[in-house]
Parts: C-alpha cells; structure tokens; sequence
C-alpha cells in the first residue's frame, strides 16, 4: 500500500486548490465544460514546481496548436469523412513522430498539438460550423487549468527543481567517488556493475531534470554553460573509470602492478576519498577552465608523474593506465568544482567554457512503427464508427489517439495500457456514485468543493508517489470526464454508458493494434541501441570530429540499456559492459586521429563497425589486430605522442580482449 507523508499531502492540497480554482474560474467566466479545466490541472501537477510550469506551458502552446489545426481541417473536409480521418489521424501520427524523436520534456508540446486535434476534431464533425468555438473553448479551459497549477505549486509551498538537481548532482558524484573508489582498493570490489549501470542511468536523468530548471521558482538559477558543462564531464567520467578498471585487471593478470604505478593508484584513491589529503597545484584555475573566485573543493588535486619509456606490453599497460588516471584526476576535479557550483547557486559560480549542447540517442525506425500503430488504431476506430454509426464513435477514435501517445515511449506498451483500461474502469463507480447519487444533492459551489473533497485529495495524494502515479491519472481523467461538470446539472444515464463504452473500446483498440504493429521485448530494444552505436562508430572513425556528440549519445545508450537489463536473461546482461567498453573504442579512435600516419587503421575499424551495424555481428578480423600491433610498433619506434600511443593501447586492449600480450616484433626477430 502506497505511504502518504507530508510531501505527498501537501501536493495533494495544492492540486485540490488549483482544481477548485480552476473550476471556479471557468464557472464564473460561463464556460461550457469545466471538468476540462479541472483535468488539466491534474495532468499538469508534477511534485517539482518547476516541472509544473514547463509542462503547463508546453500543454498550453500544444492545445493552441492542435486547435489551429482543426479549425483548418474539419470545415474544408467534414464532406469527405474518409479525408478528414486521414488527416486527422496522420496529424496525431506525425506529432507523435516527432515528440518521439525530442526525448526532453519539450516532447510533451508535440504529443499535446497531435492529439489535442483528436479531442477537438473527431467530436466536431456533427456540428463543424462550431470547430471555431469549440477550438477557442478547449484553450482557454486549458490555460486556465494549467495557470492555476502553475501558481497554486509555485505559491504554496513550493519544491525547487534546483534544489533537487543539487541532491541529485552531490548523489551522482558520489556514486562515481564510490565506484573509483572501489576499483583502485588493494584488493578491488568483485562487483562494480551494478555501479556502473546506476551511475549511466542516472546522468541522463540529470539531463532530462536540467531541462525544467528555466522554468524553476529559485531566485538564482544555474547558467545554461555550468548545467551542461556538467553533463559534460559526467559524460567523460563513465568511459575513464571503466577504463582504468580494465587496466587494472589487465596488470594484475600479469603480475604485481610496478611501483610507480602503484604508488599513483594509491595517491589518486587517497585524493578521490579525501580531496584535501594530496598536495598540489589546482589545475582547474592554472588551466583557465574554472574562475579564481570559484568554490573549489579539489585544491589537493594530486601530479601523477608519467611512467618510463615502455618496451613491453606490461609497460604499455601501464602507460595506458597513467594516462588515464591522469584525466580522470582533471575530469573529477572539474566535476566536483561544478556539482558544488549547482548544489550552491548563490556561490561564486564556476566558469566553463566550451561546452556544447548533449545529444541524445534518437530511434526513427522506432519512432516511425509507433506512429504507424497510432494511425492503423485512429483510423480502425473511426472506420467502426463510419460503418455503424454509433454516435459515441468519436469518443472511441480520440482516447484511442491519447492512448497510445501516452505510451508510445515503453518497448511494449500494451502493459502500460492495459493498466490504463483498467484505471479507467475503475474510475466509472466511483464518477457514478457522485453524478446519480451526490451532485443531485448539492447546491452552490462551497457544498461543490466539500464533496470533491475527499476523492480528490485522496487520489491527489497517492498519485504523488512515483510507483503509483501511472495508475492515479487514468482514475482521475476518467473522474473527471465521467462527471463533465458544467454550471447545469445535467445527468443523462444512456450518455454516461454509452460513452464509457466508447472509452473502453477505444483503449482496447490501442492496445490491440499496438500489440500487432509496435510491441518489441526488451532484448529487441537492446540490440536496436547496440547497431545505432556501432553506425555511430562507422561513421567516428570517418570524422572523428563527430566526438562531442558520438560521446554524449553513446552514453545515453549505455543509460537506456542499463535500464533493460532487468528485464532480460543472464546472457544479456553484459551489454552494458560491451557498450561501455564501445565507448572507450571511440575515444580512443579519437585520441589516434591526427595526422595521416593511422588512417588505414581507423578505415578498417570502420569497416568492422559497419559490418556489426548491418546486422552480421563478425567478431574482429585477426588482420586488424595485427593493424594495431604494427601501429603500437610505429609510434614506439618514432616515439611518437604518448597520449596517442596510450589510446592504441588502450584500443588494442577493447577490441581484442583475450588476445595475447602484444611483443615487439622486430626486437623477437
């Protein structure tokens, strides 16, 4: 049973406040549906204040949309009711395409345009020369919903969106401390992954967050460049860490790590436990990337002094290892400098230059068979309407529309669907209840409110707990439209059936043709994320300019695979791990990419990665890893960067595993 607190109470009181107000203005102003107003605030509630005021004001651009559209639509088309099907449905299709394809919180104003006209449109075609009307009133019931949400959550004990992002920030950074923590002990953990997947899935989250922050009620905000400056270095941390883990092991197969590098290990996990237990220089001023006047909680950052020259594969090893200690030390200094900018906004603030907007991984197949499933569903739905003529038809096509844009983000939606038939369902009693047996009773606004009252602020209260919220707002929609309060009393019992019929067959119809057309298992998802990263690769060893954005996408794939692997067997459970080590091939392709010297390499590595892309899945041909070892023989021989000879290292070692240790051929000889 879900547990309410004061958290959850206190957001159950606001919704109820900004529902009654909502309902009071829209009675006062003698609109014709309230209950409109009154769901709206209800959809739009979120427990953060600042998520509520960008979701009301993405609801409210994307009702103003849709409602354009069928103002275009429905008159120049009501005569040709196929047509107008059509477009309709390809409108809501489209919408949905594209919200799919946004994956931030800005996807919510494309989902509303394409199914706003579905509830504007399909109800309209008995009496088009209303679409006008019936279009101003459904934005304006909207505006007024999402309003009083937005100022009763930003008034009345209002929860910061920065304030969370802070706790998230501080949370997330010390779950990296953990982990690296964990894999420089003397005797390292056995298990990290669970770390690892945690850690992937939560940066993303951080950036889904960081969106609402424009829109939050704090005085003082984080800038655009310290949010996604760090994102930026929460990006480059994954791939180092898991880095220095594999060399780690790949030294201790061999034998005792060498003194020097264990002396650097030691420091840098000294340093990561106790930022002021290591002497030194603080890089992050000396290099310009963070203001003097920052808070900087990393002036002990530790000098990792460079192996000597290697001639073995050990020793390769371990420059490897070095070199990526080394920027891990600067990657993590820079990123607590920066969470503890974020988590203390009014604080001389962190100044971060070049940092780029974050991609995120984008699945237009996908994409493109959900919007498929939504218009095959809208337009089944209203040819059982052409062909019986049932009145309540229209009110099957638009809640097939909603549901499926509800759900179009799942792998299989038709779970999530089903539970909202069933919420629904559940809904009707109880809407029943009040419109035969409570409304016929009351009399005024006030007795109005005290019988709402405790539906409302009981559902209000569950549904502001995370695992419950799924269920809570199909149980509140279909309250609230079962009741279709208006400043008439008015019960029709024939109306009130046939339309939850409607309701109920237009779910089903959603959940029929997704299942048919768009449900995919979540180890079809994951090799869908695995192809798109090794396209990616293909396209990296081409133009390795492409880094910043390859980086940020491939680590929000390794996010979205975390959050699958629950739900797959044992065997696939390593994906992540093989997307991380993916990761590592990519920097490392970029580390190698100056000059002319390495192109032949980085042509055949694409080749490799396009063949997996294509779906053939070879293992690497042995042909490249004699590439590498002669590449790894070149630059030792001209002793060449140590950085670019460290990434062949390192690439050698993510490509080729279980190869045996690399020799120097002509020293063999």
């Amino acid at each position: 049973m879900p547990r309410i607190g004061l958290r959850e109470t206190i957001f159950s009181v606001n919704c109820f406040a900004a529902a009654m107000l909502a309902l009071f203005v829209s009675f006062s102003l003698g609109l014709e549906r309230p209950f409109w107003a009154m769901a709206t605030v209800y959809i739009t509630s979120q427990p953060m204040s600042g998520a509520v005021r960008s979701k009301a004001v993405f609801r409210l651009a994307g009702t103003a949309i849709g409602g354009l559209v069928t103002v275009l639509l429905v008159p120049t088309l009501v005569n040709a009711p196929v047509l107008l099907s059509l477009a309709l449905a390809s409108w809501v299709a489209g919408c949905q395409f594209v919200s799919l394809l946004d994956r931030t919180p800005r996807s919510y104003l494309f989902m509303l345009a394409g199914y706003t006209a579905a509830l504007i449109g399909f109800p309209s075609v008995t009496h088009p020369e209303a679409i006008f009307d019936t279009a101003v009133l459904r934005v304006q019931e909207i505006g007024i919903g999402v309003l009083c949400a937005a100022v009763i959550h930003s008034v009345i004990f209002p929860r910061s969106v920065v304030g969370v992002y802070g706790t998230r920030a501080k949370a997330v950074l010390a779950t990296a401390e953990h982990w690296i923590a964990d894999i420089l002990a003397e005797e390292p953990a056995t298990r990290t992954a669970p770390e690892r997947r945690r850690l992937a899935a939560d940066v993303t989250d951080l950036h889904v967050t960081a969106t609402h922050i424009p829109f939050d009620t704090a005085r003082i905000r984080p800038t655009r460049a310290l949010l996604t400056g760090l994102q930026d270095r929460l990006v480059q941390l994954i791939p180092l860490v898991s880095a220095v883990e594999d060399r780690l092991r790949g030294l201790a197969a061999i034998g005792p790590l060498p003194p020097e590098v264990s002396q650097a290990v030691a420091q840098v996990r000294g340093w990561v436990v106790d930022p002021t237990s290591s002497p030194g220089a603080d890089g992050l001023a000396r290099e310009g990337r963070v203001s003097e006047g920052a808070h900087r909680p990393d002036a002990g950052k530790p000098d990792i002094a460079p192996p000597t020259q290697a001639r073995d594969w050990p020793g390769l090893l371990a420059l490897n290892l070095i070199a990526r200690l080394d920027e891990l030390v600067d990657t993590l200094a820079e990123t607590r400098a920066l969470v503890a900018a974020v988590a203390d906004p009014e604080a001389p603030r962190a100044i971060v230059a070049g940092v780029t907007a974050r991609p995120l991984h984008r699945d237009y197949g996908l994409a493109l068979l959900s919007a498929t499933a939504t218009l095959l569903t809208v337009l089944g739905c209203c040819l059982f309407w052409v062909v019986t003529g049932w009145p309540e038809g229209a009110v099957a096509a638009m809640i097939a529309a909603v549901v499926c844009c509800f759900f179009a983000t799942l792998d299989d939606p038709v779970p999530a669907q089903r539970g909202f038939l069933i919420w629904t369902v559940a809904s009707l009693p109880l809407a029943a209840v009040y419109l035969f047996g409570i409304l016929p009773m009351i009399d005024g606004f006030a007795m109005l409110c005290l019988a709402l009252a405790p539906a409302l602020l009981a559902l209000g209260a569950v549904m502001a707990i995370p695992s419950w919220y799924g269920r809570m707002i199909p149980m509140l929609i279909g309250f609230a439209g079962g009741l279709a309060l208006t400043n008439v009393y008015t019960v029709d019992a024939a109306s009130f059936f046939n339309s939850s019929v409607a309701q109920v067959i237009g779910v089903a119809a959603a959940m029929t043709m997704t299942r048919l057309v768009r449900s995919i298992g979540a180890s079809t998802a994951i090799r869908r994320l695995r192809r798109a990263g090794w396209r990616d690769l293909a396209l990296l060893a081409e133009r390795p300019s492409r880094l910043p954005t390859w980086r940020s996408r491939m680590l929000d794939r390794v996010g979205l695979l975390a959050g699958r692997i629950g739900e797959v067997e044992d065997e696939e459970r390593d994906a992540v791990a093989t997307a991380l080590r993916e990761l590592r091939m990519g920097l490392s392709l970029a580390q190698i990419a100056p000059g002319p010297q390495h192109a032949a390499l980085r042509s055949a590595l694409g080749a490799w990665f396009g063949q997996l892309a294509n779906g053939r899945e070879p293992a690497p041909p042995p042909a490249l890893l004699d590439d590498i070892d002669r590449a790894i023989t070149s630059d030792l021989t001209r002793d060449a960067d140590p950085q670019r000879l460290a990434a062949l290292v390192g690439l050698r070692r993510n490509v080729f595993p279980a190869a045996p240790a690399w020799i120097d051929r002509g020293m063999a000889a």
